[in-house]
């Protein structure tokens, strides 16, 4: 299912990936009930979904993580390597952190389970299409452990400035949302992000999240 999705500059396009009908529509009236987003396409697997991706370049995906023609985080890996302008938001029934480092891994901007209320949903679906990364509020709870600086790691070189940036990129900031925060200028914040991806050896704001999980360079409290 697809419509066109060009709107206006200030609409949220939105294209659903889940095979489940129920599922689909709970979301799609979701949405339909914010002002500023419109979901412009529906589908129920990865081939129907890259189509629809290529058609309609929506400015954000939800997509469920198993499909019945494959995985989402495939679907995801796709678009990336087409270089689609396409967000990709995880929503998942699984809580196991494999799923959400091969998901961050492949260019997922976001990772929710689907126990989140609509107002969080509808919130990391904002974050998401404006540039943000967001993880699972349960899900960073339970896997990140006590700050701490590694010696003889790419870590031991960061900033506690850099460290404050880290903690907000886990919590889903934007560069406009982490200026305000620490009081600094926009290309500020830029320069600390780009400083950040270069000291930890890693790619997107997505992979300086997993490493800082996976390293536990945050503690629990830096994800509320």
């Amino acid at each position: 299912m697809g419509e066109d999705a060009r709107t206006t500059d200030a609409t949220i396009t939105v294209v659903l990936v889940e095979d489940h009908a129920l599922v689909r529509e709970g979301t799609r009236e979701l949405f339909a009930r914010e002002s500023g987003m419109t979901v412009v396409g529906e589908a129920s697997t990865v081939a129907e979904a890259v189509t629809l991706a290529r058609q309609l370049l929506p400015t954000l995906m939800v997509v469920d993580v198993e499909l019945p023609d494959g995985s989402g985080v495939e679907l995801v890996r796709e678009i990336v390597a087409t270089g689609l302008p396409v967000r990709c938001l995880m929503l998942s029934a699984h809580d196991d952190y494999i799923y959400v480092s091969e998901a961050l891994a492949a260019g997922a901007a976001g990772y929710l389970l689907k126990t989140v209320t609509a107002v969080e949903l509808v919130a990391a679906a904002r974050a998401v299409a404006t540039g943000a990364v967001v993880i699972d509020e349960s899900l960073s709870r339970r896997l990140v452990g006590r700050l701490h600086q590694p010696e003889q790691t790419p870590a031991a070189s960061l900033t506690s400035r850099e460290l404050d940036v880290i903690r907000a990129l886990v919590r889903g900031s934007s560069n406009k949302e982490i200026a305000a925060e620490l009081g600094v200028g926009l290309r500020t914040v830029e320069s600390y992000v780009s400083s950040v991806l270069a000291k930890l050896g890693v790619r997107s704001r997505a992979g300086a999240s997993v490493y800082a999980i996976e390293h536990h360079l945050v503690s629990p409290s830096s994800s509320e």
